[in-house]
């Protein structure tokens, strides 16, 4: 789902291919409007869902990808092995595919983009061990694990924190902030320049080499890929209203974000389109190294007293639906109802019993949440929640790129929110990592995690995880309050869009 915002002036070209447009007729230009900008789109080490709806599959192809179902299927892989035993998973990857710089990819860029993966996401890193790529021939790549690793497929194809592959070469020049300095990617655009905190335009790739069938549908995010635009504009724009005017009068051919207020001014209408699906969770964040959250009977009894569809419907209108799984209604097979007897409560009586029994000493929680959105409200709506049962309360409304660098310093908060989007495995859920921010370092939780990650099929994978997820309800590294569903709207005359976890336009066209 394409979105990108900043505030500065700073203009980034990149000079990535060859040609110009001398005596060529104009290029065909699809404008987006989307919320909000990343800070980098270096997918490796940027879980944020802007980068990787702008880059995923437009800059940057996996390995491995999902298709329609959710299962893995190669994308750069030509195919790929996973031994009896669970332990050994090799690559035979796709001859003569080209980086938008002209090189052409080859298991050295594997090797390399795949540990600089792994090494930068912990839950990658934590399932690998000490487990690294290795080159075994020119166009074939291997990892072997000490325990079966059945769903690092999974894990490859649908991270937060992209397995996507660039050059060696890239993978080594980094700038100040330890990000990628330069984007070289496989995928049918390439980012040719980024004017930050106004646009970023990509451009098509003349030497991208597609995969799949000619003329049968891209299934999922696998397939044919045949972009029939030459340009793509990510336009920031944070205000809703905004984006919704400039799509009713053509300024812009995609609202990538639909406000829930301005749904009825797009519904009815002959020349707009829009899909809604189910894209993630809301979520509370519990700072478990210090301060009141770091007593489980206290987050307990905010657990007890919430009640979750009034948070869920102050921050999304009717565009939400509760349930206990952490996983949403797209990921069917990891569905679970374990620890539902713990959710959405709303019972102060019990909550007040757990907070007497607790270390709280009626000091005020700090709630720390972002803008643009309006997760604001779901905190209101919670702080006057947690007034019932005697808990004082303030919240800090800082934007999002803000919100990253305050959660990362356990003094700074007590709760933050965040939106965690569909993953195709649990064990990607971020929150599960102790070294993610709210710091999950329970050793049962742990071992729990660790037994999901070895086991030796998908179905025994199934089993652990009811026992994680019903583990979890009781621990509470996050609360999950509910299920959120994503509004994209675009003009009648664009076609070709793929809405798959996302909006994407690799084979997009304007009539």
């Amino acid at each position: 789902m394409p979105f990108v915002l900043g505030l500065t002036l700073t203009v980034r070209v990149f000079a990535l291919g060859t040609g110009d447009r001398a005596g060529k007729p104009a290029p065909t230009v699809l404008h987006v409007a989307v919320m909000q900008e990343s800070p980098s789109l270096d997918l490796h080490k940027n879980s944020t869902l802007i980068a990787r709806q702008i880059g995923a599959g437009q800059i940057w192809e996996k390995l491995v990808t999902l298709n329609g179902q959710s299962e893995v299927v190669p994308e750069l892989a030509e195919r790929f092995e996973i031994s009896p035993d669970g332990k050994t998973l090799t690559f035979q990857l796709r001859r003569g595919v080209p980086f938008h710089d002209g090189s052409v990819m080859g298991a050295a860029d594997v090797v390399a983009s795949m540990n600089r993966w792994i090494d930068s996401y912990s839950p990658a890193r934590e399932l690998a061990g000490d487990s690294r790529f290795e080159e075994i021939s020119g166009d074939v790549a291997r990892i072997r694990f000490s325990s079966p690793a059945v769903t690092f497929p999974d894990m490859i194809a649908g991270s937060p924190q992209s397995a996507v592959i660039t050059s060696a070469a890239a993978c080594a020049a980094e700038d100040s902030r330890g990000f990628m300095s330069s984007y070289i990617g496989t995928g049918p655009f390439r980012l040719s320049e980024w004017k930050e905190g106004r646009y970023l335009r990509l451009e098509k790739f003349p030497a991208y080499l597609p995969y799949g069938t000619p003329g049968e549908p891209v299934d999922g995010w696998a397939g044919y890929k045949n972009p029939r635009v030459d340009e793509i504009y990510y336009h920031i724009v944070p205000q809703a209203a905004t984006r919704l005017a400039g799509l009713l009068t053509g300024q812009f051919d995609v609202d990538y974000n639909v406000d829930n207020d301005d749904l009825p001014a797009i519904g009815g209408r002959n020349d707009i389109r829009s899909a809604v699906y189910q894209a993630g969770s809301l979520a509370l964040i519990f700072n478990k190294q210090q301060g009141p959250c770091a007593d489980l009977m206290f987050r307990q009894a905010l657990n007890a007293v919430l009640d979750a569809e009034e948070i869920m419907r102050a921050v999304f209108g009717e565009q939400y639906a509760l349930g206990s799984s952490y996983m949403e209604d797209t990921q069917l097979y990891w569905n679970s109802s374990a620890g539902e007897e713990h959710y959405n409560r709303s019972d102060p009586e019990l909550a007040r019993d757990l907070l007497k029994k607790s270390s709280y000493a009626g000091q005020t929680i700090r709630i720390l949440t972002s803008v643009p959105g309006t997760t604001d409200r779901g905190v209101l709506a919670l702080m006057a929640q947690l007034e019932r049962i005697g808990v004082k309360a303030r919240m800090e409304v800082v934007d999002w790129t803000t919100l990253l660098q305050y959660r990362n310093d356990p003094s700074r908060y007590d709760i933050y929110t965040s939106s965690f989007y569909s993953v195709p495995v649990p064990s990607l859920k971020l929150f599960f990592s102790p070294s993610f921010p709210g710091w999950s370092d329970d050793p049962l939780l742990a071992r729990l995690l660790g037994d999901f990650n070895s086991a030796q099929s998908r179905e025994e994978a199934r089993e652990r995880w009811e026992v994680l997820q019903g583990y979890s309800w009781e621990y509470l590294p996050v609360v999950n309050v509910g299920h959120f569903s994503q509004t994209h709207a675009w003009r009648d005359d664009v076609e070709g869009l793929t809405v798959f976890n996302g909006l994407y336009f690799w084979n997009a066209a304007i009539r």
